[in-house]
């Protein structure tokens, strides 16, 4: 048995210009014409054929073709018992038209292929919407801090997501992050837990934990820094070559609260505005 493969591009050749065709003819593999045809073009990618490299995109038609003898054989057949008068040549690239020598085993050999790669569920593919009616909340050890901001979002109507209030279940620190912040804000706590400066100065400043810092980090790159709000405490030291990332002084007559209320619509958060009186 041998398969003849023929592919059609988009790209135009002659004066009439017809689509430009690629053959491969007389393989005695049809394992190895699907792994390196079929499965790549199923998977939208470009592939090699006959020499050159396809792009998925240019490819109209391909057709897969099965003969009992070669092309070769075929072609000198026709030519040796041509019509008394009929002057033409048959290449072998023409008996791939031939249907009297050919059966057409295109729609076999995709229906085969493509049961190997089943449609995915719209939920596999899309990316999962964030949960608009949490919100997630960085913190160190100043614990009124995190229950102030705790009880301000549940008072607008929503669920405080704190990390070490929710199971570990086995799971690492990061792995608790990960499974746990798919929000659509966050809130970040800078408040005075730690003091730090550079090396060789006597000088220290208030800082956030080190965790505080990467959480915001991680956060940012999740949701999007627009969707992350940090929230300062008196006078401690803040990352100050990173832009464009909002903070907030967490001050003592709740100014914040309004701050936040608006990050939190521009986030895609609904509530009644009421609830900050």
């Amino acid at each position: 048995m041998y398969y003849q493969v023929l592919i059609e591009t988009s790209e135009k050749v002659g004066k009439a210009g017809r689509n430009k065709q690629y053959f491969e003819l007389d393989k005695t593999d049809l394992t190895e014409i699907e792994e390196r045809i079929v499965y790549p073009y199923l998977r939208k990618e470009d592939f090699q054929f006959d020499g050159y490299f396809l792009n998925f995109g240019e490819i109209k038609r391909i057709t897969i073709k099965e003969t009992q003898k070669t092309t070769q054989e075929l072609s000198k057949y026709e030519n040796d018992h041509m019509p008394s008068g009929v002057f033409m040549f048959v290449s072998p690239s023409d008996i791939v038209g031939y249907d009297k020598h050919t059966k057409d085993i295109t729609t076999t050999v995709f229906d085969k292929a493509k049961s190997f790669f089943p449609a995915k569920s719209a939920t596999k593919n899309s990316p999962t919407a964030p949960d608009l009616t949490k919100v997630f909340i960085v913190h160190g050890r100043d614990d009124l801090a995190k229950t102030e901001a705790a009880r301000f979002i549940e008072k607008l109507g929503f669920s405080a997501i704190i990390l070490h209030e929710q199971a570990s279940s086995g799971k690492t620190i990061i792995e608790k992050i990960e499974a746990h912040t798919n929000v659509g804000f966050a809130i970040v706590l800078y408040t005075p837990c730690d003091i730090g400066g550079l090396a060789g100065e006597k000088t220290q400043k208030s800082r956030a934990r080190q965790n505080v810092v990467f959480e915001h980090g991680y956060l940012i790159g999740k949701l999007g820094r627009h969707n992350v709000c940090a929230l300062v405490k008196e006078d401690v030291e803040i990352p100050n070559d990173i832009s464009g990332v909002v903070y907030v002084p967490l001050d003592r007559h709740g100014a914040w609260h309004l701050l936040v209320a608006k990050e939190l619509c521009n986030a895609g958060y609904s509530f009644d505005m009421n609830k900050l009186l």
